[in-house]
Order: C-alpha cells, then structure tokens, then sequence
C-alpha cells in the first residue's frame, strides 16, 4: 500500500493555528496519511533573494529562515490531527544519540507507533553557523543507527563503543510499548551500508538525487540486495520518495516562474545534489565543480556577486529538469513509473507557492490533495 506524505512549512511570523488548520484540512481529505515536519534552522534562500519583486512572501515575513523546532511542532500537529502519521526529520549532528533516540520513543508513544524519523549527515547550513562539526555527519550516524537499533533491541542498560560516543550502562527505561521507525535520509555508499544495517528504510529523493525511474529502480534493488545479504528481512525495508514537484494547472503560470531568481537558485542549487550532476544531462554547470548544496551551501554567507553568477547561469532547461511540474494529474503521471520501482512512502513538495500568485495559496492545498489523491488511487487497489 502506497502511504502519502504532505511537507509542513512551520514559520514563526505565522500563528500557530495555521498549522493546526492546514493539518486538519490534511486529514479530513481522506488523500494524506502523513505530515512531515523538518528540523531546520536555515532555509535554502540567500537573504538578498528574498525581495518582494521574487516573491509575495516577503511582503509578509521578513525571512524564509523562522523556522519552529519540528520536535515541539510535532506533538502540536499530532493534538490537532490525531489520525495523521507524524514523520520528523534531522540529522545525526545537532542531537546526541541518547536524547534522539527518547525524542523517538516519545513520540511513537504519543502517536501510538505512528512516528517516523528520517536522518541524514547534516547539511553545512544547519551546523556550520551554529559551531556543530562539519566533518562528522556519516561517523556520528554509523554511532546513531547502532546505539538506535541496540536500544530498541535490548531489554536493559547497554554499552557501546563508538568513534563519536561511549555508553556505559545507558538506560532510557523498559517502556517500548510502540516503536518508532529510522530512516536513513540521503545517498552515498556509506549512508547505504547504515541504512541496510540498522535502519528500517530508506529516503531518497527524485529528481534531485535519482534522476530516471530507471536509474531509481537498479538504486533500490542493490538496496534490498545488502539488506537480504545482511540477513535482514528486504519486505521489511521501507523505500521513501521525496518528490520536487511544481503544482499548477496553468503552464502559462509555471513558465513565467521559471525566470524567477529565487526558483532558479533553487533549482539549480537544490535540483542535483551534486552540481556536476548537470553536465550529465547536457547541461552547463550553474555552480562551481564539485559544489553541492549539502556540503557548500551558506546562505548568509553568500555575496551578491556569486548570486548574480548562478542566476545568470541557469536557464529554463535546468529549471524544467529540476521539478516534475504541471497539473495534480500531470504529475501523477510522471510520478507513477518512479512509484513503480518499488516505492511505499511518497512525498511531493511544492516550492511554487513561495514565489507564486497570493491568490492561488489556498488552491495550492487543494492541488496537492488532488496529487496525493491521484496517487492513492493509482496504486492501492
């Protein structure tokens, strides 16, 4: 059964109840199984990009960086749509082991096992600036999904030696009555042998990551392979699709973004995760060799100059080919073969109403119903 998933943008310059009330809107739609809350202390804007010319937005909240914190949003969300699953992201940097792995079974116990976690190595935007390592993320996460997984699996105190952390008869008490679930969030050989090891799943993201379903299916059947050669079972392995999707029924309204500044650095920031990805596809490199958004990215450390550069260096054709766009059902179609690889979680995220008509910002919830709709009845007879 195909499980949806909807992004939730928490911002500090709104009230709260705007989450409670597009969360709720989620739920009754009978189309949304799930939320998801990212744990974000910078977004993926230069500030000099956030202008009202680029978008309405910025008339209204003076930053696109006001981020909530997704562990006390998440229990927000789940008091105001109970039946909604709860999925948080974070990474393996900001948060020792121990008061992660509490964070989990809280809120699995609060969700009654409906909470998931997807962990990546921490982007350079979200620890460079605040003082966290920049160097550490796969080492920290092989010590997370270990201390993770011996937690869960072991009625008692453990112990554990690892490269970042050392427990010594660490406890966080015997009630598991529900159990959340970890997935490993991001690509590269290492992050997979974890994932396959310890991890319940696997997150991966099209078209920033994996650009075909081809290319996503040959990815998640060498995936089940080191799961089964593991001695694991690969049918309990879960396979998580982040989709970069553009919602509109108009094309006339989706072509005039693509000369957008802030779409196009998104696009071709955000688009490939590594920049010389691009040169694969026939097309120039926006960014420098060997620049990528996870590892490079500052965005208040960013000059006018090397903003201006991007800008001019990116053209319709990376913004087409860094989105799947169109209509609700437009893009269930383009989805569809990706979903065919073997996909059971789904989540398409919608960067249009950031830089689109105010008008269009309730309709924009209604489109991405009808997206997570389409898909649904597509794929669970």
């Amino acid at each position: 059964m195909l499980e949806t998933c909807v992004g939730i943008w928490t911002d500090r310059h709104f009230p709260a109840s705007v989450i409670a009330d597009q969360c709720r809107a989620l739920q009754d739609s009978g189309a949304v199984d799930g939320v998801l809350v990212p744990d974000q202390l910078a977004g993926f804007a230069p500030q000099q990009l956030w202008t009202p010319e680029n978008t309405p937005l910025a008339g209204l909240i003076g930053d696109p960086d006001s981020a909530m914190d997704a562990f006390m949003v998440a229990p927000y969300i789940h008091a105001a749509a109970p039946q909604l699953n709860l999925h948080v992201t974070s990474d393996s940097v900001r948060r020792g082991p121990a008061e992660l792995v509490q964070s989990m079974l809280t809120l699995a116990h609060l969700t009654e096992g409906r909470a998931n976690f997807q962990i990546g190595g921490g982007e350079a935007k979200q620890t460079a600036p605040f003082g966290h390592p920049t160097n550490q993320g796969m080492s920290r996460m092989k010590d997370l999904f270990q201390i993770y997984r011996q937690i869960l699996d072991t009625d008692g105190p453990i112990d554990f030696e690892g490269q970042r952390w050392k427990f010594k008869r660490a406890y966080l008490g015997g009630a598991k009555q529900h159990r959340p679930t970890l997935w490993a969030l991001g690509g590269g050989p290492q992050l997979l042998d974890y994932a396959t090891s310890w991890a319940d799943g696997l997150a991966i993201a099209v078209p920033n990551a994996l650009t075909s379903p081809g290319e996503t299916a040959e990815a998640i059947q060498a995936v089940r392979r080191q799961v089964e050669q593991k001695g694991r079972d690969p049918e309990q392995f879960r396979f998580a699709l982040w989709i970069s999707v553009l919602l509109h029924p108009d094309q006339s309204k989706l072509e005039a973004a693509f000369d957008n500044p802030l779409i196009k650095w998104v696009s071709s920031a955000v688009g490939r995760v590594e920049t010389g990805m691009w040169a694969k596809e026939g097309l120039r490199l926006p960014f420098p060799e060997g620049w990528s958004y996870f590892r490079d990215m500052l965005p208040y450390a960013t000059d006018d100059e090397f903003v201006d550069r991007i800008i001019a260096a990116t053209t319709p054709d990376h913004v087409r080919a860094a989105w799947l766009l169109g209509s609700p059902d437009d893009v269930a179609k383009q989805v569809q073969p990706y979903l065919d690889a073997g996909i059971d979680w789904v989540m398409p995220f919608d960067y249009l109403p950031v830089v689109g008509d105010p008008a269009d910002a309730p309709l924009s919830i209604g489109w991405m119903i009808e997206l997570c709709a389409a898909m649904k009845r597509n794929n669970n007879p």
